[in-house]
């Protein structure tokens, strides 16, 4: 899979740390306030976003939020 760009690499982050949870969107969507549609296009690099946005997500995994940049 070739990443196009940051939105996308910030995407598939989200969504590996997601998965070593083993949590569902919806279950991020409840810890982090995003919604769970927004989440999803995070994830997907469909959306853009803001660095509160991911402070929220990695608040909600537990993580500096950097290491979702990364």
């Amino acid at each position: 899979m070739k990443i196009k760009t940051e939105h996308q690499k910030i995407g598939l982050n989200v969504l590996l740390q997601r998965r070593l949870r083993g949590w569902t969107q919806e279950e991020l969507s409840v810890r982090s306030g995003l919604s769970r549609a927004r989440i999803s296009n995070i994830e997907h690099g469909k959306e853009s976003f803001t660095l509160t946005t991911i402070m929220s997500i990695g608040k909600a995994f537990g993580i500096d939020y950097k290491e979702l940049l990364k």
